[in-house]
């Protein structure tokens, strides 16, 4: 046996010296500035064959083992307390946490090993020691989820607490009390690993043998065990579990409550409260007529110890609002309580204002109590501006938005009086905003039901001093809103009065006067209605609306001869024209209809009324003549055939029936203005004749060659003539028969001037709305004049496309085949300028799509005289390519197969004549392939 048990030794002496070599440079490792990798797996295997059994060969390094074991803990405790995680990364942190917290396991294993080798009973006070640091390491191990160290140093713990238990019948001492200190902590730590590591009936054992540890536990571990219950506590609670919450909350309650009130400190007392405060809420939540009863005592009890804590009355106020019948007067005292008693801080404003707001569904009358008694006890005082406003706003808000409280105007009234004589100054701008945008509300509301009184009462209120920091345009507003309720209450003084305490700006904003013509009207004071209408009038620079709502108003009040002057304004401001949005013709009749009643005064011819007439019918005629200008607008266009027919009759019998009385020099006017509106039936007459007479010279006779050009040249330009005239005229049907003559004229010179015409003539019939076949036939005459000027010169290539440009893009919307055929023209024309083919036919012909792409370099084909033509210009290729394409996409999003295909050949075959080297062609063939699926 001799030989075994030597081996034996041998093995525990290799492993005990290898411990010590490992421990003895443990520091050296762990404050290197090199990162060592393999040291926590390390330490974690030695950790796990310790401690070290009992044997002579540990007993003689018992004291190496103790002096190692304390350097590395106070290592571990220095490193602990110099570690700054700041910056560093989280798993370098965690990793280095957890190494520290080995450390502490293998410190204590150490020491735990060293003092193995002799009986513990004999060595109580090195129990002690080893105790606390038992302890310690097992608390860092919890800290750090370290759970399988905490659990190894407690067991081994456990050992030393049954060496700690007090002999019966000895006197207690000190030294007794700490060692029952150190067993009480012990289950307690005991108690806190079981329940990090979910096993409740562990934790419950190691309760109970706490409680038996120590009969009553001094107050600084009594705190501990309280503390770590109400963290178990509100655990459970946050996991829903609150039938362990109240448990492990009531547990801690109990603990405090077994303390002398005298040996308690302020962190004691903020302990229990916040513990009381759990447990109201975790009865709360149980929902048992029990719990809710143990809820309402505890806090009872809780306002008896501390009624003036904000935690407390919010508790009350949480079980009040849980109530199915909500006891609004012991609500309204517990706010009031706190309004008299907490600390202002943003914090508890705000949580004031919540609750205060939470009461709103169930007493609006009550909420405005609370924020009036918030104001008068606590804030008038503090003087934070900020915090008034708000409160004052949400009262302004409670009182225009409930319909259920009496008075509300009064009382808002008085609020507002209040406070404008408590606080200095007014109202900030974003403030005063918010309590007019309220107080509007009721204002809308009022004025919309017709009740006028109180309509203007609220406006009051908005104009109140407190909110002299509306800004002008709002102060306007307002004051014009009260104008508005006393013209409709017919209390022309009051309305009076509202507008000479307004501002210069607001008083001559054009509305403002505008509401004070109407004022002016209605009571008669015209002086003060033509000083209004002058306001109105010179600042109606581009927007006449008021200016015509004058004239409204003056003909809605009956009064003729205000709304002749009303007129009159309109016209002299315009110089007889109108702003966009105005139809001036029927002004301009409307004019004429009431100076006509005013021509007779006294049984007398009013020569001031009849000049004013001669003013419109020259405006008239006037703007007649602007109608024929090019290019057209849209004013121009209002004076259509029925519109120079009114004015010419009604000039005319003007003229005939006052003709006898009427002065010369009036008279000559308005037949001067009679014949000048019959301008564009005079010019079709003599245009049919001059026409008629020239087919027959041109046919009958024999004319020599200069003599017919110029008769032709005339013919040609006559038959413009009559063209615009008929447009004029309106009368669509006989555009055919003079299309057909004016194409008979082929050459270049006349087909740009008439293709210009046909373009405008275009654009009559569209907005004329006229059918689409005679749109067509517009459009066909367009394709005619480009294929006679391709085919009688082509050399302003750039004219052509701009022709062809304009009728693709007018042909779309109802004929697309004329837009097709315009693409084929194109390729054609530009096909020829790459010399590709010589004999072209007309618009007619369809081209292949396999046309032959140009080369890089193209070249120029030359004329007679060795000049280079012009080719066809990229920009319009480019354009009609890509519209091509484009529509080609709409067509494939509409599932429709073949136009989709026929629009996508026509943009390739179109982009190929670019001189891009085939840049754009490239990129459309590569998008059609997605486009279209060939067979």
């Amino acid at each position: 046996m001799a030989p075994a048990n030597t081996a034996s030794r041998n093995e525990r002496e290799k492993k005990l010296k290898s411990l010590l070599f490992f421990a003895s440079n443990l520091e050296a490792r762990l404050t290197a500035t090199a990162r060592d990798t393999s040291l926590l797996e390390e330490l974690q295997v030695h950790i796990r064959t310790l401690p070290l059994a009992p044997s002579s060969t540990v007993a003689a390094k018992q004291d190496d083992l103790d002096r190692i074991g304390t350097e590395l803990w106070n290592l571990s405790t220095r490193l602990r307390r110099d570690e700054q995680p700041d910056g560093k990364p989280k798993d370098e942190v965690r990793r280095k946490k957890k190494a520290l917290s080995s450390l502490r396991v293998f410190s204590f294993l150490l020491l735990d090993s060293a003092a193995g080798q002799v009986e513990k009973g004999r060595e109580r006070k090195n129990c002690v020691r080893l105790m606390k640091v038992a302890l310690k390491a097992a608390r860092v191990c919890i800290d750090s989820n370290e759970y399988n160290g905490a659990t190894k140093v407690l067991e081994r713990a456990a050992d030393y607490q049954e060496a700690l238990v007090a002999e019966p019948d000895k006197e207690r001492n000190e030294e007794a009390a700490l060692r029952e200190r150190l067993r009480v902590e012990y289950f307690a730590l005991r108690t806190t690993l079981a329940w990090r590591q979910d096993r409740m009936d562990t934790a419950e054992h190691m309760y109970a043998k706490s409680r038996q540890a120590a009969n009553a536990p001094n107050s600084s571990t009594a705190e501990c065990l309280a503390d770590l219950f109400y963290e178990m506590g509100k655990d459970f609670f946050g996991k829903r579990n609150y039938e362990l919450a109240v448990r492990w909350l009531e547990r801690a309650h109990d603990v405090l409550l077994e303390q002398a009130f005298e040996e308690s400190s302020s962190e004691t007392s903020e302990l229990r409260l916040s513990i009381m405060q759990c447990i109201v809420q975790a009865y709360m939540k149980l929902k048992t007529d029990e719990s809710q009863k143990k809820a309402n005592d505890l806090v009872s009890l809780m306002e008896t110890e501390h009624g003036e804590k904000i935690v407390v009355c919010l508790l009350r106020l949480e079980l009040l609002s849980a109530s199915d019948d909500l006891d609004i007067n012991r609500y309204y005292a517990v706010l009031l309580r706190m309004i008299r008693s907490v600390v202002l801080t943003e914090t508890n404003f705000k949580t004031i204002m919540h609750h205060i707001h939470k009461l709103k569904d169930h007493s609006n009358s009550t909420v405005s109590r609370l924020l009036e008694d918030l104001l008068d006890i606590r804030l008038f005082e503090d003087g934070n501006e900020d915090w008034i406003e708000k409160v004052v706003i949400t009262r302004i808000w409670i009182g225009t938005t409930s319909s259920l409280m009496d008075n509300t105007l009064a009382s808002l009234q008085g609020l507002v009086n209040k406070v404008s004589s408590s606080i200095r100054g007014t109202l900030s701008a974003p403030a005063t905003h918010a309590a007019q945008t309220l107080l509007w509300k009721r204002v809308e509301v009022y004025y919309s039901q017709a009740d006028y009184g109180d309509a203007e009462a609220w406006c009051r209120l908005c104009l109140h001093a407190l909110f002299e920091r509306a800004g002008e345009l709002n102060k306007g507003k307002i004051a014009r809103k009260v104008i508005l309720c006393a013209i409709s209450r017919q209390d022309y003084a009051a309305a009076r009065d509202v507008f000479s305490k307004m501002s210069d700006v607001g008083k001559n904003e054009p509305i403002t006067r505008f509401l004070m013509y109407k004022m002016a009207l209605h009571s008669n004071d015209f002086d003060f209605a033509a000083e209004c209408l002058d306001e109105v009038c010179r600042k109606s620079s581009k927007d006449a609306t008021l200016l015509y709502a004058c004239v409204v108003e003056a003909q809605n009040g009956g009064d003729r001869r205000q709304s002749i002057a009303a007129l009159k304004k309109v016209l002299d401001k315009y110089d007889y024209a109108a702003p966009a949005g105005i139809h001036l013709p029927a002004l301009l009749r409307c004019t004429t209809r009431m100076l006509s009643l005013e021509l007779i005064k006294d049984d007398h011819l009013d020569t001031e009324t009849v000049e004013e007439l001669c003013k419109v019918f020259d405006g008239a005629s006037a703007q007649a003549k602007a109608s024929r200008r090019r290019p057209s607008t849209p004013a121009q266009q209002l004076f259509t055939v029925s519109e120079f027919e009114w004015f010419s009759k009604n000039a005319y019998n003007i003229a005939l029936k006052y003709c006898a009385e009427m002065q010369p020099a009036q008279l000559i006017r308005l037949l001067r203005t009679c014949i000048e509106l019959q301008y564009y039936l005079e010019t079709r007459k003599h245009c049919e004749a001059f026409r008629r007479n020239a087919i027959e010279q041109l046919d009958g006779a024999k004319l020599g060659e200069s003599a017919q050009k110029d008769i032709t040249s005339k013919h040609f330009q006559v038959i413009k003539l009559e063209l615009e005239a008929t447009m004029r005229l309106e009368e669509w049907d006989r555009l055919d028969g003079l299309f057909d003559e004016a194409l008979r004229y082929k050459e270049p010179g006349n087909c740009e001037s008439l293709a210009d015409l046909v373009l405008v003539i275009h654009t009559q019939v569209v907005k004329a709305n006229v059918d689409g076949k005679r749109q067509q036939k517009i459009l066909t005459v367009l394709q005619k004049i480009i294929n006679i000027t391709w085919q009688h010169s082509n050399n302003d290539i750039v004219k052509l496309s701009r022709w062809i440009r304009c009728l693709f893009q007018l042909a779309l919307s109802f004929d697309e085949s004329i837009s097709l055929k315009c693409i084929d023209q194109a390729s054609l024309i530009a096909a020829a300028r790459h010399g590709v083919s010589d004999d072209l036919e007309p618009i007619t012909q369809q081209h292949l799509l396999n046309t032959p792409p140009p080369s890089s370099s193209p070249t120029k084909v030359a004329d007679a005289e060795g000049k280079e033509t012009n080719c066809y210009p990229s920009t319009e290729l480019e354009w009609l390519a890509t519209t091509c394409f484009n529509l080609a996409v709409d067509y494939y999003l509409q599932e429709n197969d073949e136009k989709c295909r026929a629009w996508a050949d026509k943009a390739v075959n179109v982009a190929q004549w670019m001189e891009d080297n085939g840049q754009l062609r490239n990129q459309l063939t590569e998008k059609r392939a997605g486009l279209i699926s060939w067979e």
